[in-house]
């Protein structure tokens, strides 16, 4: 077996490996404690996606929104959504209405109370949208897709063997 293969293939172990981990702490983050708090401020930023070649790049809306909520008597902002979008809500829109029309269903406006998710003994550690999604269970799929294709690689392809 190759470098390569064998690279692919411990890849794909070591990303099944943290996925495995990263489901289970979402799986855990909707036990986490629950304080109430407030959303601070709603954005829309637009980015460029980050697919396809410079030509086929457009632009990507996607809903940030920050949140203030109390721990032990001392205020906190955090704008992280949940475990497997960071501080965005979901991939991207690619229309800005369709980002507004998912706010307007889902209601993240300014002045809104919300739960927080808060991780005990670190009040840091939020989210406001707990359990798995699509981003959690995204290492295991990218794990999986390394390590079979590495597998593959190495049992319909043989090494180039080069002449002495």
């Amino acid at each position: 077996m190759t470098k390569v293969y064998k690279g692919l293939m411990i890849l794909g172990l070591l990303m099944i490996g943290f996925g495995v981990y990263f489901i289970a702490v979402a799986m855990a983050s909707k036990s986490w404690d629950q304080v109430e708090g407030t959303i601070i401020n709603t954005r829309i930023p637009a980015t460029l996606s980050n697919t396809g070649s410079a030509t086929q790049r457009h632009l990507v809306y996607r809903i940030e929104i920050t949140y203030a909520y109390d721990v032990d008597g001392k205020t906190y902002e955090n704008s992280r959504f949940s475990l497997g979008t960071g501080n965005t809500v979901e991939g991207g829109f690619n229309e800005k209405s369709e980002a507004r029309k998912w706010l307007k269903t889902f209601d993240y406006s300014s002045g809104k109370k919300v739960t927080v998710f808060v991780k005990s003994g670190e009040p840091e550690t939020t989210v406001i949208s707990s359990g798995i999604n699509i981003g959690t269970i995204m290492p295991i799929l990218l794990g999986l897709l390394f390590f079979f294709l590495g597998f593959l690689l190495h049992k319909f392809i043989p090494p180039v063997v080069k002449p002495e």
